[in-house]
């Protein structure tokens, strides 16, 4: 090979593309602060391609779909840009909250609208509430697999709660919820990049 090669030059490769889903779609949500934070800590660890995917801004409908999404034949615009944004990821990193010991029907929609793509996917999984949205996780880890998603190791579980919220709901200082789970964020950013091989 010459060095004119793309293959062999490293200013021409292409880098990982990592998104950071944000699992909730309502008006008090805090997910989009923590995933916006982690995304920054993500960025100042890697040298991937950081992108913040908000279900709140894709804004699947319920699934609409006229044949089971195993079978790949997706009628609707809105499905085909979906996996187009989901084909465009090399892994995942899902931050859900857990409400009443589950997970948002939006983020279980968003996986049932497709299905291959998520095969050999890695996903790590960061939940947070109270006592760190451990449940969620437990609910999600099966659902994942069933898919054939790669689901990484540690599950993190960002503890949030009252005292850590000002008017309205809101994180007083998401930057800070983030950077007390940062040691386990750290493991889990090497796992991606032990599974993307990079």
């Amino acid at each position: 090979m010459t060095a004119t090669d793309p293959t062999m030059n490293p200013t021409t490769a292409t880098v990982p593309v990592i998104g950071i889903l944000v699992g909730s779609t309502r008006p008090t949500r805090v997910g989009r602060q923590l995933a916006d934070q982690i995304a920054e800590l993500a960025r100042l660890r890697s040298e991937a391609d950081i992108t913040v995917v908000d279900l709140a801004e894709v804004a699947l409908p319920f699934l609409d779909e006229p044949e089971m999404p195993s079978l790949g034949r997706y009628v609707h615009e809105h499905t085909r840009a979906w996996k187009r944004t989901i084909d465009g990821l090399d892994a995942l990193i899902i931050v859900s909250p857990q409400y009443n010991g589950g997970y948002p029907a939006p983020l279980k929609n968003a996986i049932d609208f497709l299905y291959a793509e998520w095969s050999g996917k890695p996903i790590l999984l960061v939940t947070y509430g109270y006592h760190g949205g451990v449940l969620a996780a437990e609910q999600l880890v099966p659902v994942l697999t069933r898919i054939k998603a790669n689901v990484l190791e540690p599950q993190i579980a960002m503890t949030v709660t009252d005292a850590d919220r000002k008017d309205r709901g809101q994180l007083a200082d998401p930057c800070q919820i983030v950077e007390r789970h940062r040691a386990p964020l750290e493991v889990g950013f090497a796992a991606i990049h032990a599974a993307l091989g990079c």
